[in-house]
């Protein structure tokens, strides 16, 4: 008894022991399949995307290829139709809730099949096997490749749940056509969101994987819909004959995908953390209809004028008070080859020509100068051991001009004398405070003033939103998710409009944006011209490059600023004198399609009054001044009692001293009275280089040095130290020039100046 006693507890105990074997065993290889190194499902789920990429107004304009040319776009599970995943289970795994994997009486039933007809007539690939073999392709199937797959498929269902594995099977599976998953086979081939689809179109895109070629519907719609009949009548799908899904079958077209808006797609692909090829779906701020819209103007403006070898531009409409870029057109045409449209004109840098000075004139006005202040446009030269003479575009000289006028008018040498009396390191640190990262290495002189660096409209359109928004800078943003920064050290998301940066005083910005939507003071450079008149206040600057190569315009509201670029990219200078005029009225036209009649205008600068001053000197008017103007004037100014025109008299006009040049170019009227002003001679200016020219007598090679002001009509001329000549009033004295260096000083009663020049 005791005997059998112990034979039955060793049993038990082998029994047990063989429990623990083989639960042990089944552990082990559970946790062997969940947590082994399996490299290539993770590659495969950080696999690349396309992407859908909507406007403003939810229309899609692209949905990304990839770098083979496919289409796969992802959708959750839960937003794709339970309809659609019951299409596609139903047609190639009905069991694949009830298995872990692997289908053992499909197998058995295929293997059965097989043997019998002695060839391949049937499958048993479940959706997890065939998802391991999308995981991981290969071309060859034999026995060791099919279980490599059968292993896969274990470790998948070990890994994910049946609704992952459902996932990522429904959006990675093939359907040729450059098509892999549903999403992207609905639009595809039935031109339809997968939420838009019918539960036939479903069975007709549910045969499709199993062979491409054979049963999609645009080249096969006959063996499409008998594919899906017989999958649906699997279903038991009383009363559907198999004439409806030949009618289904019969009105698949080939989707043409949207290529909207080319540069700005690639410009947002480009930016850092872009995330196009990562995420599903992008919602960018741009407008389709206004983008087509605005390349339909520039089209038709390149078209007009292309025996200018005027042939292409650029727009770009921004938000002025966001700043979420509203449309981007690159090019007049992104596949013209010939004038190389696939080159992005809004990113490329041109030279802008006269559309900088709004930022130069905003600096004068914070560097003590105001609208009423006087600017000299006389002959001036410029700089020492590089001379540089500007020029009027008209090649006029307007004389003492208000700054107003000066800025409205778009004239030159006023904003070359601003920016040597403001400096040249001052401006450039403004212009990089306002986005110009182009010229951070910049070192363009005095030529700046009109222009003379390379820019581009993107800088150009998103400095001048500033002043419609009261000085304030804001970056322009394309993806409205790019509105919000991540502030982890704070713990919370801040907006990026919330916290804008000031780069002009408010009372700056107003009265940049009054000047510049002053149509009356732009007469005197652009006369009276229509191409400005808006049915509400905007403000307008153009610019045009040397010989015409580039040219621009800027135009803004309180709602919108537009910047346009004209030219080639080419570097050909545009035959004839087109002018700025064109891009001027694509900006006209563009902002009175977006505000129609009505819009609000600029605000009024505060702490600032208008009053009457001259039209010429820009003093308080007086009884003798025969023009007048209402001009700002700070409240402090006024205050102080702005000083009485002094150039208007009783007697006629008299103009101050350094307008003596001018004055003599032509007959004028009244006189210049330098009388009391600092002594100083004005040409030629200290360290001019002359070269002596032996081809002419050395009598007659003089130099004329002109001196003015001073406290006396008689003034002395000194050379080298020497006495020269004495001279009235003009102080004019021709001295001969002589090699080497020359000191010439002119003395007049207590005052004295002096240069020194050299002659070669």
């Amino acid at each position: 008894m005791t005997r059998k006693k112990t034979d039955g507890r060793r049993f038990l105990k082998k029994k047990v022991l063989f429990l623990i074997f083989i639960f042990s065993l089944f552990l082990f290889f559970f946790l062997f399949l969940r947590f082994s190194p399996y490299p290539a499902l993770t590659e495969f789920k950080a696999r690349p995307l396309s992407t859908r990429i909507y406007d403003a107004e939810g229309k899609i304009l692209q949905i990304t290829a990839l770098e083979n040319g496919v289409r796969r776009e992802f959708l959750p599970l839960e937003k794709i139709p339970p309809f659609v995943q019951k299409a596609f289970i139903e047609a190639e795994d009905r069991h694949f809730y009830s298995h872990h994997g692997l289908d053992f009486a499909a197998i058995a039933r295929a293997a059965f099949q097989n043997a019998s007809e002695g060839r391949t007539v049937s499958g048993a690939s479940t959706i997890t096997m065939q998802l391991a073999r999308i995981i991981k392709p290969n071309q060859k199937r034999n026995l060791l490749v099919k279980i490599t797959e059968a292993l896969d498929a274990l470790r998948l269902e070990a890994r994910l749940s049946k609704s992952e594995i459902l996932e990522l099977y429904l959006n990675n599976l093939p359907f040729g056509f450059n098509t892999e998953g549903v999403a992207s086979a609905g639009r595809t081939f039935f031109s339809k969101e997968i939420k838009d689809l019918n539960e036939l179109e479903a069975a007709c895109l549910a045969v499709i994987p199993r062979r491409p070629s054979l049963y999609n519907p645009l080249t096969n719609p006959e063996n499409c819909a008998k594919a899906a009949f017989e999958l649906l009548q699997n279903e038991e799908n009383t009363g559907l004959t198999i004439e409806e899904l030949e009618k289904v079958a019969a009105k698949a077209r080939l989707y043409r995908y949207p290529f909207e808006a080319p540069h700005f797609i690639r410009y947002l692909s480009n930016q850092s953390g872009s995330t196009i090829g990562k995420a599903s779906d992008i919602h960018t701020t741009l407008i389709l209809s206004l983008q087509h819209r605005a390349e339909d103007m520039l089209s038709r403006a390149v078209e007009r004028y292309a025996e200018n070898r005027l042939s292409n531009g650029a727009i770009l409409i921004c938000d002025s008070q966001t700043g979420a870029i509203r449309t981007w057109v690159g090019s007049a045409d992104f596949f013209d080859e010939a004038h190389q449209g696939q080159v992005d004109g809004v990113l490329s840098c041109q030279q802008p020509g006269s559309s900088m000075k709004p930022f130069l004139y905003a600096l004068a006005l914070e560097s003590g100068f105001s609208p009423s202040s006087v600017l000299p446009d006389i002959p001036m030269e410029f700089g020492f051991e590089n001379l540089y003479v500007p020029q009027n575009f008209n090649n006029r000289f307007n004389g003492p001009v208000r700054f107003r006028v000066a800025l409205a008018s778009s004239l030159n040498i006023p904003a070359v004398y601003l920016l040597n009396e403001i400096g040249t390191e001052k401006y450039l640190k403004k212009l990089r405070d306002l986005g110009f990262a182009s010229l951070e290495n910049a070192d363009a002189g005095l030529s700046l003033a009109l222009g003379g660096a390379d820019v581009s409209i993107f800088e150009m359109t998103q400095a001048f939103s500033v002043f419609v928004r009261d000085g304030l800078f804001l970056p322009l943003y394309g993806i409205e998710e790019e509105r919000f920064c991540d502030r982890r050290k704070s713990g919370h998301a801040e907006r990026l409009s919330d916290s804008p940066r000031r780069i002009f005083d408010m009372n700056t910005a107003r009265l940049l944006s009054d000047i510049l939507s002053d149509k009356e003071e732009r007469a005197l450079g652009f006369g009276y011209s229509q191409t400005f008149n808006t049915p509400f206040p905007a403000m307008f600057k153009t610019g045009t490059a040397n010989q015409y190569q580039n040219i621009t315009a800027l135009g803004a509201t309180p709602h919108y600023t537009v910047g346009v670029w004209m030219g080639n990219f080419s570097g050909e200078t545009v035959v004839g004198k087109t002018g700025s005029s064109i891009p001027a009225k694509i900006a006209r036209d563009l902002l009175v399609d977006l505000q129609g009649s009505s819009g609000k205008g600029f605000q009024k600068p505060a702490q600032f009054k208008k009053e009457r001053i001259c039209a010429l000197s820009g003093m308080k008017a007086s009884s003798f001044c025969p023009d007048t103007v209402s001009e700002y004037v700070s409240n402090e100014e006024s205050a102080s009692q702005k000083e009485k025109c002094s150039w208007h008299t009783e007697k006629g006009t008299v103009y101050p001293a350094e307008y003596a040049t001018w004055f003599r170019l032509k007959n004028r009227s009244g006189q210049v009275s330098d009388k009391g002003s600092e002594l100083k001679i004005i040409s030629p200016r200290n360290g001019s280089l002359f070269y002596y020219d032996e081809s002419i007598p050395a009598s007659q090679q003089k130099l004329i040095v002109e001196a003015s002001g001073g406290s006396e009509d008689i003034a002395r001329f000194f050379v080298d130290g020497k006495f020269f000549c004495e001279s009235r009033r003009p102080f004019l004295a021709q001295v001969p020039l002589k090699r080497g260096k020359q000191k010439i000083s002119v003395q007049c009663g207590e005052e004295s100046t002096e240069i020194e020049i050299t002659v070669k």
